[in-house]
């Protein structure tokens, strides 16, 4: 939100400035060079929507990319919790099943927002690896499970890498310097042939600002898959928690049998 502030802040400051120029030493519309003017402001124009449309096609890729990687890490826990609940010996590992559900959700994404993650889940995540390769279950079945439960460890932590990578993302600067350079000759181009304003020159130039600022204002607002409109959430974890104590009523630990 503080970028969208700073350029309603600037754009507007420029057109009254500009304005107030011209109301003073603006000369009377005579039409001289109005035309390579126009060609010049509908080039700069094309560019800006040119520009405008392929960040907001990247973000919202990037936004169903991040929300895809959040759901499949989810999902993998609740496999990875299948498997262990008919294992007796993993009641423990169950329990950090649950503590890095609940610490992802809780404590990396407030910090994804600024491309961060915390380090406790990542200790947590190491910690479950090492107790599910430790787990010496009794019998074939058990053993079978341990090894899936080992693959979904180590998917869980690839899916962590991703979710780190997608955090780190974001419109690469070029956009967004595309943008503000197109957009700003799209609002200062009619302003170089020094025309007195009118009140139909002065509705277009409204117009042509409030273009610019709602276009760039809205990619700004999407540019990052973990902050602004449409963020991704940590919903997927919330529902696989939900998740484990469904798995629970089917496989209940010794700490929740009757």
């Amino acid at each position: 939100m503080g970028w969208v502030t700073v350029l309603v802040v600037v754009a507007v400051g420029i057109m009254l400035i500009a304005l107030l120029a011209l109301r003073r030493k603006g000369r009377a519309d005579d039409g001289n060079g109005a035309a390579s003017v126009d060609f010049a402001a509908n080039l700069a124009l094309a560019v800006y929507l040119l520009v405008l449309a392929y960040a907001a096609v990247l973000c919202r890729d990037a936004l169903a990319t991040s929300q895809t990687d959040v759901q499949a890490e989810a999902e993998t826990l609740t496999e990875m919790y299948w498997s262990v609940a008919p294992i007796p010996e993993a009641a423990p590992i169950r329990s950090q099943i649950r503590q890095y559900s609940a610490q992802s959700a809780e404590l990396d994404w407030p910090l994804m927002a600024r491309g961060e993650m915390s380090p406790i889940p990542t200790k947590t995540l190491k910690d479950l690896r090492a107790a599910t390769i430790q787990l010496r279950p009794v019998g074939e079945e058990s053993k079978s499970l341990q090894q899936d439960a080992l693959s979904r460890v180590s998917e869980v932590a690839h899916a962590r890498a991703l979710r780190a990578d997608d955090a780190g993302s974001g419109l690469e600067a070029i956009f967004v310097i595309s943008m503000l350079v197109s957009g700003l000759l799209v609002i200062a181009l009619p302003w170089t042939l020094g025309v007195r304003p009118t009140m139909p020159s002065v509705i277009g130039d409204a117009v042509r600002v409030a273009v610019v600022i709602i276009g760039i204002g809205f990619i700004m607002l999407i540019s990052h898959p973990f902050s602004g409109l449409s963020a991704v959430g940590p919903d997927a974890f919330k529902a696989a928690q939900q998740q484990y104590d469904q798995i629970d009523y089917r496989f209940p630990t010794p700490f929740t049998a009757e």
